[in-house]
């Protein structure tokens, strides 16, 4: 193994024996430094001893003290020693390289064996040194870190220093001996490697969190900051040292104040610092910071990351929730956010206690609460099924509903909210508004009730207009009739006269025979008596006979439970359709289907007429006069709050498709306005 050689008094020459290796544990398998120790301390100790001990004098005693302390501190701290005779070829080790070296005790080798213990990595680096060595001004004194190999193939880092002893030749200086010592410092580097790869994760974790570090002494004067920290406040990358004055000229002052009060508190009572500031930027830019900061060793040390875009997304937050809470208040939206696991519900403004008649000292209501005390008993039902449909499907919830208050006064209200989901996906919370429509439902009763009330004037209108003309138009009709059979010859005079004559008579037929149509389109007359399926079968029949049109109809029982109003009106629009096919279609064909499911109407009628489009095209060929049908269509089905639908069907004609919502709220209140209708038709008659 290469090392180094002593200098001073101890310097001895090398004495050797010829002739091969000697036997480890022998006085000549020692390195003569290393057996001088030995003698030393089996001198001092008296083990080993086979003669007295002859007299020394103080200076040879004083030396053996010196090297039997020198040999006990290389035995306490670990501390190998190796010497190396060049001239017979060997390397000697103490034990303690023995033992960092993992090769028995009083192990010994040649120099080619010893220089080969380094790790093969390293063999050039030790060349290169001990070369330097030999021309460095303090001849031949060396040291390194390097890595050796254990006997049993363990690599560990060890630290020589040594020194190599020349003896000048004609040729140049000649290496004769080396002796160093070696520690084991496998632990420090293992140590160094483990910081070394935690400030790297720390390093990374500050990049990826755009977190600049730096450190100060007590009076922060100056600040040591790393590249991170310089671009968080705006300087040069390549800045590492800071004046404090500099940075709190950018600072305003109200952050400064607060930043001052938080570092004397650090300085003199060690509290943890936090601060977040604004710093201004060199394009007058506000840039948000925040710091954490925290005395070790007497030096103040702390991070700062950039807090720009979190500050602007409160700041937009705060104002949403300014502005929410003005449309609000305007709109007089309760607001309120409710806890489905726990059924503890959250009432934001003071206006969702107004609705409710309640004070704060009473707090807001459970679910439970507001089903079981407040909700009216004919909501509850569907309260129920729109609220699970919404947390089930992490929906959007809807419900109007009508609540009875301690006041006992009644109120509808319209509850809108969404249901936000937790990260397991159970329900977390709804949050929405509650609105007091009470003052709206009582003007659409009103609507309701005058809509109802215009729909029987109309309906006495045309029983009054269909009458007059049955009573008056008609009769006038037949005696026109009768007069012209009087005045016509019994032998015209040309076959041109009894063409004029026949033409005139055919005008009066066709115009009795559209007057009875227009009469029956009117006013259907077993409407008031029969319920709707068998009056639409008599109406149908009726108008096929007129109109020449084949026409089937199929109804299903249930709709002759529906309110009497209600009847009407699907009565109406499916005159109105077929007016309108009779009118424009060009039909021969027509099919009529009413069906009752669930709580809807489906009312399906489909002809075989020109289409939507050929009577478009028709009509600008020659074009008739306008008709209220489609018109007509789509008021009748805005009165039953409900949309016609209008497809082509191939290879021609027509169907309108229409759905009507009849659920059981509506035919109450539809039965009752019936009624009050009907006992006000009632009185009219009787008038």
């Amino acid at each position: 193994m290469l090392g180094c050689t002593w200098s001073g008094k101890n310097r001895r020459r090398c004495a050797g024996t010829a002739g091969g290796i000697p036997p480890s544990g022998s006085k000549s398998s020692r390195g003569p430094f290393m057996q001088r120790s030995w003698e030393a301390l089996v001198g001092r100790t008296g083990r080993a001893r086979s003669a007295p001990r002859k007299p020394h004098s103080v200076d040879q005693d004083e030396e053996l003290l010196h090297e039997e302390l020198l040999h006990l501190a290389v035995a306490v701290g670990g501390i190998g020693v190796y010497e190396t005779d060049f001239e017979r070829g060997l390397t000697w080790f103490s034990p303690e390289l023995c033992a960092i070296l993992g090769l028995p005790a009083g192990a010994q080798m040649s120099v080619a064996q010893a220089a080969r213990l380094f790790d093969e990595r390293d063999r050039g680096a030790v060349q290169s040194s001990l070369e330097a060595a030999s021309r460095s001004a303090d001849r031949g004194k060396w040291h390194g870190v390097h890595r050796v190999q254990r006997a049993d193939g363990a690599v560990r880092w060890v630290s020589i220093h040594g020194r190599r002893i020349y003896r000048d030749t004609a040729d140049g200086p000649h290496a004769v001996r080396s002796i160093g010592t070696v520690v084991d410092i496998t632990h420090l580097k293992e140590t160094e490697a483990a910081l070394r790869e935690s400030e790297l994760r720390l390093r990374l974790a500050l990049d990826a969190a755009q977190m600049g570090t730096f450190e100060a002494d007590m009076a922060a004067s100056h600040a040591v900051i790393d590249a991170q920290e310089a671009h968080l406040l705006g300087l040069p990358a390549d800045t590492r040292v800071v004046s404090s004055d500099e940075l709190r000229k950018r600072v305003p002052l109200e952050d400064l104040q607060t930043s001052d009060a938080k570092q004397e508190r650090l300085t003199r009572h060690h509290e943890a610092y936090h601060h977040e500031f604004r710093m201004l930027m060199a394009d007058g830019t506000e840039r948000w910071l925040s710091a954490y900061a925290d005395v070790r060793s007497g030096r103040i040390f702390g991070v700062n990351f950039d807090v720009t875009a979190r500050k602007r997304s409160e700041a937009a937050l705060r104002e949403s929730e300014a502005r929410l809470r003005i449309a609000a208040s305007g709109a007089a939206l309760g607001v309120f956010e409710w806890d489905a696991a726990a059924d503890h519900a959250v009432w934001e403004n003071d206006r969702m206690y107004e609705i409710f008649g309640r004070s704060r000292a009473q707090g807001p209501l459970s679910k439970q609460q507001f089903v079981d005390e407040y909700l009216h008993a004919d909501d509850v039902h569907d309260f129920e099924a729109a609220m699970r449909e919404a947390m089930l499907t992490r929906g959007t919830f809807q419900a109007v509903c009508r609540i009875r208050r301690t006041d006992r006064s009644r109120r509808w209200l319209q509850i809108d909210g969404k249901f936000a989901a937790a990260a397991a996906g159970e329900p977390l919370r709804l949050v929405g508004v509650v609105a007091d429509i009470t003052k709206r439902k009582a003007l659409e009763r009103r609507a309701r009730s005058l809509s109802e009330r215009l729909v029987t004037m109309q309906e006495e209108e045309r029983r009054a207009i269909a009458q007059e003309l049955h009573d008056t138009t008609a009769q006038h009709l037949v005696a026109a009739s009768l007069t012209m059979m009087r005045l016509k010859p019994e032998n015209p005079s040309s076959p041109e006269e009894a063409g004029l004559w026949s033409d005139v008579e055919a005008s009066i037929a066709e115009t009795m025979k559209e007057l009875r149509t227009f009469g029956y389109l009117m006013h259907p007359p077993a409407l008031r008596t029969r319920r709707l399926c068998s009056s639409l079968q008599q109406y149908v029949d009726g108008f096929a006979r007129r109109c020449g049109l084949d026409i089937k109809l199929r109804a299903n029982r249930n709709i002759d439970k529906l309110p009497l109003g209600r009847q009407r009106s699907l009565f109406r629009f499916v005159q109105e359709a077929l007016a309108n096919v009779y009118r424009r279609a060009s039909a021969s064909h027509v099919s009529v289907d009413l069906r009752c499911i669930a709580n809807r109407v489906h009312l399906v009628i489909t002809d075989n007429g020109l289409g939507t489009t050929d009577v478009a095209e028709h009509e600008r060929r020659a074009p008739l006069r306008p008709g209220v049908g489609e018109r007509g269509i789509k008021a009748r089905l805005a009165g039953l709050d409900g949309k016609p639908r209008v497809t082509p069907i191939k290879p021609r004609g027509t169907r309108l498709h229409a759905v009507l919502r009849v659920d059981d709220a509506h035919r109450k209140t539809s039965a009752g306005a019936s009624r009050r209708l009907s006992k006000h038709a009632s009185r009219g008659r009787n008038r």
